[in-house]
């Protein structure tokens, strides 16, 4: 159950349907609401789901959403390297729903952004007071300000760095491209990584949206399975579930990040140098939070690691292997 009524926004996306099929299971009718932009998610026949039609980036839909709700869950995002949309979803968007939200009596905003607003920065286990937002890319710059107007308002921030599962387009795909077009690792592959199965990261979500009031604290917190990967871990077990030989090379990180660029990013999903060169920064260096101030808030555990948890999304991921994702964070 939840602490009240509930709009979520993105529920067709990749964490959004996860997170929509746990509130579906929990929810009694008619509490959960779904903002739609274009056509709602297929959900069973008597589904206990209102459809409210809506886009972030009008405003004058976004009041109506609003109105009743106790919660806002809010993962509708854009994840491509167009500035100008970024700008119209993530940033002038989340600012206008946190505005609807307020007239609207709302009481809480729940955001899921990424770790990627921290910019070229290595971390070691860094917590939410060690890090210092320093975006370098559209999409990183536009969540910024989604991000302020959430905390603004009193909200939580979600920051994971990789997420990964059914319905991921956008990691583990795009390590698999890189697997097969740039067949090297870099460093040997020792940099470790903060990630989380997306079923975890949705537990974590409908949790927040039930917590009791008193035990509600608004901020930024980063959300991790708690144990550190390192990359060589990541791409060896991709090759093990999914049969796909390991890449024969290692390569120093500034020769790496030249032949990425002699490949202008196309096989990290990027069409721009600036982002293709962050997107391997953030698996080349080591990259890894604690996460232990969210877990402590909701009472819970971090889900299984990576090498334990991925076999169970091995069917999705073969779906993958010649149709790479756009990007990672």
């Amino acid at each position: 159950m939840t602490a009240g009524p509930v709009l979520l926004t993105g529920g067709t996306g990749f964490v959004g349907h996860a997170v929509l099929k746990r509130l579906v299971a929990r929810q009694s009718a008619p509490t959960l609401r779904i903002l739609v932009h274009r056509s709602p998610p297929a959900l069973a026949a008597g589904a206990p789901v209102t459809h409210v039609a809506g886009d972030v980036t009008e405003p004058s839909s976004l009041e109506a959403a609003c109105d009743g709700v106790h919660t806002v869950l809010h993962l509708a995002n854009y994840v491509g390297e167009d500035a100008a949309r970024c700008d119209a979803v993530n940033a002038r968007g989340t600012e206008s729903l946190v505005a609807a939200a307020r007239k609207a009596g709302v009481e809480r905003i729940v955001y899921v952004s990424s770790a990627a607003v921290y910019g070229f920065a290595v971390h070691r286990g860094a917590t939410e007071d060690e890090v210092v937002v320093a975006p370098v890319t559209p999409v990183s710059r536009s969540r910024v300000r989604a991000e302020r107007a959430v905390l603004d308002f009193g909200g939580v921030v979600l920051r994971p760095l990789f997420i990964y599962g059914n319905g991921d387009t956008r990691f583990v795909p795009v390590v698999l491209a890189a697997m097969r077009h740039l067949p090297f690792l870099v460093d040997r592959g020792r940099a470790r990584l903060s990630l989380v199965a997306v079923d975890d990261l949705a537990e974590a979500l409908v949790a927040l949206a039930a917590l009791p009031a008193p035990a509600w604290r608004p901020g930024s917190y980063h959300i991790t399975d708690g144990q550190p990967v390192a990359f060589r871990q990541v791409v060896a077990s991709l090759a093990e579930i999914l049969a796909i030989p390991l890449p024969r090379w290692s390569l120093p990180y500034p020769l790496a990040r030249a032949v990425v660029g002699v490949a202008r990013g196309r096989s990290l999903g990027a069409k721009h140098g600036l982002a293709a060169a962050h997107r391997m920064f953030l698996v080349a260096r080591d990259h890894f939070y604690d996460s232990s101030r969210l877990w402590t808030l909701l009472g819970r555990s971090p889900g299984s690691r990576f090498v334990e948890r991925i076999a169970e999304y091995a069917s999705w991921y073969r779906t993958q292997l010649s149709d790479p994702g756009a990007a990672v964070p």
